[in-house]
């Protein structure tokens, strides 16, 4: 049975339609999920993380090659899975998970790797997420908007404290561009399929809010941000940047224009 018609029959039996406001545009693409599948390069002891299995297509072909913890909001589609996976969920090769992954302890799901075509408006927190967590290798398919800004480098206009974060802590490959058509219903954006391989240099918080407190005030110089992001750094990190520990060429430079390295260089100064 093709995908899309297996999409029907379960919204049918299970009363259900997609909602916008989860984000929930099922994959009807198998040739795109066994590519996702694939690109994880999975090991039978691998425990792969899903966000959002919603009808379960992508976690029957991840189960094929090994455990999934999926993590799943909908009610609907919690039934959905246990009907379907009831075997699988037996002998505790699938575990399921209600609620939302943004509330989750990735370490404590003890994954290794993510693969996912998770909710959209996610995006940004569930990327920060996974840098501050210790798994290793992640496979995502994520609109190419949000994707412009995860890759982009200093000087970019997209470059963000994200950005930034994300491009110290690991290295970001686009894989495959993606159709609209391999989803029901369509999404209004493109998207994309992205690996993520962590190599982690300073994945703390308190490194993530500093940068996306300067990030604030990424057109101005350095020394005038280090002056507006001080009072917020000192009430929220009980820390303050001191700029004597900083080069005058580099507190001349623009937020926008310094590189990962230069911020995490700068961080150090606070510690």
């Amino acid at each position: 049975m093709v995908l899309i018609e297996e999409l029907r029959e379960e919204m049918i039996k299970y009363h259900f339609r997609p909602e916008k406001k989860l984000s929930q545009f099922f994959c009807i693409n198998e040739a795109l999920l066994l590519f996702l599948q694939k690109s994880a390069n999975l090991k039978k002891d691998d425990i792969v993380l899903e966000v959002g299995p919603g009808t379960g297509f992508l976690t029957r072909v991840l189960l094929e090659k090994s455990h999934v913890v999926a993590v799943e909001k909908d009610e609907i589609m919690i039934d959905l899975l246990k009907g379907k996976f009831e075997k699988e969920i037996e002998a505790g090769k699938l575990i399921l998970v209600h609620g939302s992954i943004i509330d989750q302890d990735l370490d404590k799901l003890k994954v290794n790797k993510i693969v996912s075509l998770p909710p959209y408006h996610l995006s940004s927190d569930l990327v920060n997420q996974l840098t501050l967590s210790k798994i290793k290798k992640a496979i995502l398919v994520l609109d190419t908007g949000f994707v412009e800004k995860l890759t982009a480098f200093e000087g970019l206009s997209e470059y963000t404290a994200l950005s930034a974060f994300v491009n110290l802590n690991s290295k970001v490959n686009v894989l495959e561009r993606i159709s609209k058509t391999s989803f029901f219903p369509k999404p209004n954006c493109q998207s994309a399929v992205i690996e993520i391989d962590f190599d982690r240099k300073e994945k703390s918080k308190d490194f993530f809010v500093f940068v996306k407190e300067l990030f604030r005030h990424k057109n101005k110089d350095l020394s005038r941000a280090i002056k507006q992001t001080n009072p917020f750094l000192k009430n929220k990190l009980k820390k303050e940047i001191n700029p004597e520990k900083i080069s005058q060429k580099m507190l001349g430079e623009k937020v926008y224009s310094l590189s990962p390295k230069k911020l995490l260089e700068i961080y150090k100064t606070i510690k």
